[in-house]
């Protein structure tokens, strides 16, 4: 019995390996700001994606989603109507993979009006 469950255990680990290996993971080279927030995003393809920009006085565009068609894309917010506020923000970039989200990247900058300056 002990043989069985020690070759299963070891097989669950050789073949989570493989699987993780298989699956690259989605990367975010580029963020900035301007008008909005905009992300290039890699390796996500088919996954969803969201934005969200968080602060005391964001009036609208607070939360953009969507769904990433191809290997290498640049999501953004919304440029009609434009994500509108004053003062600092803080931005989140997030992709759905498989079960759980994955936070990649979080920002803070300040808004004004329709402008995003982002800090590294």
């Amino acid at each position: 019995m002990k043989k069985i469950i020690l070759c299963l255990s070891l097989f669950v680990l050789v073949s989570t390996c493989f699987v993780t290996n298989a699956m690259a993971a989605p990367s975010i080279t580029d963020v900035h700001g301007g008008l909005g927030v905009s992300a290039t995003v890699i390796d996500a393809k088919g996954h969803d994606w969201q934005i969200n920009i968080k602060g005391p006085f964001v009036v609208l565009g607070s939360k953009t989603v969507g769904t990433i068609t191809s290997k290498s894309e640049t999501i953004q917010t919304s440029i009609a109507p434009p994500a509108f506020g004053m003062g600092p923000i803080k931005v989140t970039i997030t992709i759905n993979r498989i079960i759980l989200p994955d936070v990649l990247l979080m920002r803070t900058g300040i808004m004004i009006g329709p402008f995003v300056l982002l800090f590294k």
